[in-house]
């Protein structure tokens, strides 16, 4: 359970390095009433990052070519989604903390009323974090997998490859790994689309940029969400 207190420590500080206005001052408000909770199991951790992704889905009022974002806080704190992605319908379902393991878990609850016409995934860092190996977090992938086919084998995929840190750059190798095993299974044998960020986020030095990510060395600031936003939106409209 440490790692879930490390995950509380930096959300809390997270929003005021973002400087971004509107909408996040409501998602800085929430994320820091979770940030204040202490000793709760993971299931009363996220409770309320889940609730608010449910009341997220309720609320939608188009679902015509719907893209999902799912995964884990590289996904939450991407506040200006919607516009980065324009013309793309999409909809940002990140939950803070999370790995592919309680992505499958809650996946069920958050998707229950919604059929979109494509899913695109991100975790894997904090699976690496927790000691997972690269071939473990390939395993709870492919649960999500399957439980996104059991409810609609015509939804499409789209796996956003782990990201290179600051603050993990000792887990680099492991990353790569699980990217390559990612890789290999999406394409070959799912057949769906896999989108390459970490290459675009490693400088001359094939070290992480330090510019691209808050002061925590984890989470991306705006320079890192503008490399996200070119890349992913090119993948997406190709």
């Amino acid at each position: 359970m440490e790692y879930l207190v490390r995950i509380k420590s930096v959300i809390a500080d997270v929003w005021k390095y973002l400087r971004f206005n509107g909408a996040a001052d409501k998602v800085q408000t929430e994320t820091i009433e979770i940030s204040q909770i202490d000793g709760e199991d993971p299931y009363d951790f996220w409770r309320h990052q889940i609730n608010r992704l449910k009341r997220r889905v309720r609320t939608l009022d188009q679902q015509e070519n719907l893209i999902v974002f799912y995964g884990s806080s590289s996904i939450r704190l991407w506040v200006h989604m919607k516009n980065d992605l324009a013309p793309l319908n999409v909809v940002n379902l990140g939950f803070g903390g999370s790995n592919y393991a309680w992505c499958a878990h809650y996946f069920d609850e958050v998707f229950g009323p919604l059929h979109p016409s494509k899913i695109v995934l991100y975790a894997g860092e904090n699976d690496l974090g927790e000691g997972k190996s690269p071939e473990v977090v390939l395993a709870d992938f492919k649960k999500l997998v399957q439980k996104i086919k059991e409810k609609d084998a015509t939804i499409e995929l789209a796996v956003i490859s782990l990201k290179p840190t600051l603050a993990r750059q000792g887990m680099i190798p492991e990353i790569q790994e699980t990217n390559r095993l990612l890789k290999q299974y999406v394409i070959h044998e799912l057949g769906a689309q896999y989108i390459d960020v970490f290459n675009n986020m490693i400088g001359p030095n094939q070290k992480p940029m330090p510019e691209i990510y808050m002061s925590d060395g984890l989470h991306l600031n705006k320079a890192g969400y503008d490399i996200w936003s070119r890349t992913i939106r090119a993948a997406l409209l190709s």
